[in-house]
């Protein structure tokens, strides 16, 4: 069986031409050759793959259950030709790509992946998607290859952090606690009640507590779950208050004793040993372009 990705190809078009004279002019083949090429896969196939009794050429169950396979094997060949050109131009084969949790659904995150798989089609791409410190820790130990997370400390000598965004926070309680009553807040209105606090990467390290009961967590969407649940108030990013299953349920806090509540940063992470390739770079530059376009809507 020798049949060869030419003859493939000659079997396709002849298929969506719907006839070997037509295959011919689009291929720019003599009719002869088409119909020689056809003959000699149908003899390695060893089925025939078109009935000639009529008119027209007509696919017979045989040729219509190979053409399916012939597109897949040249489907496969492209993508293979596609690898090759883009490994010898640079770019990388794989990336693994870890995200944090809380900028899951984010449309500038979406956007960004939806054009990845526009400009790499060629790309093996595996994304790892975990609370703040597992990013930071997957990236560090060489599970990933770029992280992309909110930015609660630095990230020390190992990492290398490139801020490409701010988020507006807000303090949040749940509908009924206490807290969401009171007209004009103070910081000692909140240090009177719970605090839910993102976990810290560094142990020990106390972060911005402004009451002595506080919770730490790993994931801002379970901060503002328990928020909803009257557990605690917290300081989260803006979409996650806004967050549908949480909107309803979420009281946002100010006084102006309080002052603005600070932005938190968006950022990537890689490590300041491993070299970028231009499809990381291409990542990063992206994701800061689709959040700046997002603010100035």
């Amino acid at each position: 069986m020798r049949w060869s990705l030419d003859q493939l190809e000659v079997l396709i078009a002849c298929a969506e031409r719907g006839s070997f004279s037509s295959a011919a002019r689009h291929l720019g083949r003599a009719q002869s050759a088409v119909s020689t090429a056809i003959a000699h896969l149908e003899a390695d196939l060893g089925c025939q793959l078109f009935d000639r009794s009529g008119r027209l050429p007509r696919l017979t169950e045989a040729g219509k259950a190979l053409l399916h396979e012939a597109r897949a094997v040249i489907r496969q060949c492209q993508r293979l030709e596609s690898r090759a050109r883009a490994i010898a131009q640079g770019e990388e084969a794989q990336l693994v790509l870890a995200i944090d949790e809380a900028l899951v659904e984010m449309p500038p995150v979406d956007e960004t992946l939806e054009a990845l798989a526009r400009h790499y089609p060629a790309l093996q791409l595996t994304l790892l998607y975990g609370a703040q410190g597992d990013i930071a820790g997957w990236v560090e130990d060489r599970t990933a290859d770029l992280g992309i997370l909110l930015r609660q400390q630095s990230q020390g000598p190992v990492l290398e952090g490139i801020r490409i965004a701010h988020l507006q926070q807000v303090l949040v309680v749940g509908r009924d606690h206490p807290l969401a009553g009171l007209p004009a807040l103070t910081a000692g209105d909140l240090a009177d009640h719970r605090q839910l606090l993102i976990a810290s990467r560094s142990e020990g390290d106390a972060g911005a507590t402004l009451s002595a009961q506080f919770w730490r967590l790993n994931s801002f969407y379970s901060m503002g779950e328990l928020a909803t649940r009257g557990l605690g108030w917290a300081l989260v990013p803006q979409h996650i208050a806004q967050y549908p299953p949480f909107r309803e349920d979420l009281v946002e806090l100010s006084g102006e004793a309080l002052g603005r509540p600070p932005v938190i940063e968006v950022e990537t992470v890689s490590r300041r040993d491993a070299a970028q390739g231009p499809i990381a770079r291409w990542l990063r530059q992206t994701l800061g372009e689709r959040f700046r376009d997002r603010r100035r809507r």
